[in-house]
């Protein structure tokens, strides 16, 4: 390969040769092969041309030399220019192959289309630069949700409708939610039966006063004191002559016999409101990218149904997904009351024991207390033959004693949790 330089040197060597002008050669040498001087005017028409000629051949020998060397730089250039070729080809890739690098995760390696953009696959299926989500063709079909935890279920939820599952979910599941009721109210009634009463109690005599004079005389003796009617079983009275005046007695405080009280409890159960609704799962549990961090890309919910997650034994939400709905396909009511229990509010007046000097209650009497205190029956000199035991009931009835509490509860049969954006 000829160089520039020679073949400027030969053209300008054949100018003066011919006698031809020169004008203007110099500016091209000059400027061509920066410094080289061959203007015509220090080659006049005569007198230089040999001077000329002589430097033409130079130039020709020039030339020749500088053709070799070029071959041999050519050959030595060629690869260089073959790698600086490859490396020109190489640097036209990178628009396709950064897609595909984005997409596969690959560097260097030119993108190859695979179809239409799968929105759940973290992949640039098109190869328009875009992922997933990112990619306007999965605006319609699919969104940016949080993360769905693990164990959890992305879900759709309808509140107060059972409309067909969207597109892209199924296992739907007809659903009762948001479950209230209140435990049963439970009021306690007391009923009383029968009458309670204050005649039964102990009656001790000590004496006659044969040896004693007080409460621990020899001779003691008890009995009933009977059921209010008059009583002439009076101790000694075999000997006929009824027991002295001169004796003593200590009347036991009086026992009631009670009323009968029992107790009915009125059972009042608050309706338990729920809403109904449907629930879906997500046909894949797949998703994908696109979105900003803690999101993926997850299908589309659609008309009445949120966009949600599910899962079963447990009873909080996540924190990005923080709407509860506690959901079940039905309810088990078991509210209901224990029993209440009730006693008598009746009590014992003031008692008394009278005796009487003959076997019926009658003619002269002497009343003494029931207060299980020792006492004297009479003067001396007077004898008694029967007796009777008195005593007021007072504040007959029934109160109630412990109140029936509730019981029981309702609750979401089947039960799973559902958790809203």
């Amino acid at each position: 390969m000829v160089t520039i330089r020679a073949r400027l040197l030969l053209t300008l060597g054949f100018l003066v040769a011919c006698g031809l002008p020169t004008q203007g050669t110099r500016d091209d040498v000059a400027e061509t092969d920066g410094g080289l001087v061959a203007d015509a005017e220090f080659f006049p028409d005569a007198a230089d041309r040999d001077a000329a000629a002589v430097d033409a051949r130079a130039a020709d020998s020039n030339a020749d030399d500088s053709s070799v060397d070029a071959g041999n730089a050519g050959s030595d250039a060629a690869p260089a220019a073959d790698a600086q070729a490859d490396s020109s080809s190489d640097s036209s890739a990178p628009v396709d192959g950064a897609a595909d690098a984005r997409a596969d995760g690959a560097t260097g390696d030119a993108c190859s289309p695979q179809g239409s953009e799968d929105c759940t696959n973290g992949r640039d299926d098109d190869c328009d630069g875009l992922v997933d989500c990112a990619d306007p063709e999965c605006a319609p079909q699919y969104e940016c949700v949080p993360e769905v935890p693990s164990g959890w279920t992305k879900a759709a939820l309808s509140v107060g409708s059972r409309p067909a599952c969207p597109g892209g979910y199924a296992s739907p599941r007809d659903v009762v939610m948001d479950l209230t009721g209140a435990a049963a109210a439970c009021v306690c009634t007391c009923n009383s039966s029968g009458s309670a009463s204050c005649v039964k109690g102990n009656v001790t005599f000590y004496g006659p006063n044969i040896i004693g004079s007080d409460c621990s005389t020899f001779g003691s003796s008890s009995t009933s004191t009977g059921d209010g009617a008059c009583q002439s079983n009076l101790p000694f009275g075999l000997f006929g002559f009824g027991i002295g005046a001169n004796a003593n007695v200590r009347v036991s405080n009086v026992a009631l016999t009670p009323n009968t009280c029992s107790g009915s409890v009125q059972k009042t159960v608050p309706p338990a409101v729920t809403t109904e609704g449907a629930r879906c799962l997500a046909s894949s549990s797949s998703t994908g990218g696109g979105c900003t961090s803690g999101q993926v890309c997850a299908r589309r919910t659609s008309g009445a149904y949120q966009s949600c997650v599910a899962k079963t034994g447990v009873s909080s939400c996540p924190a990005t997904w923080p709407t509860k709905h506690d959901t079940g396909t039905g309810l088990s009511d078991t509210r209901n009351c224990g029993s209440c229990t009730c006693g008598t509010t009746a009590v014992c007046g003031p008692a008394t024991l009278t005796f009487s000097e003959d076997n019926s209650c009658g003619g002269a009497s002497v009343s003494v207390a029931a207060d299980n205190a020792c006492h004297a029956m009479s003067t001396p000199g007077q004898n008694v033959s029967s007796w009777r035991y008195a005593s007021q009931v007072q504040n007959e009835g029934c109160q109630k004693t412990a109140d029936a509490q509730p019981t029981g509860a309702v609750s979401l049969t089947s039960s799973e949790l559902v958790c809203c954006r």
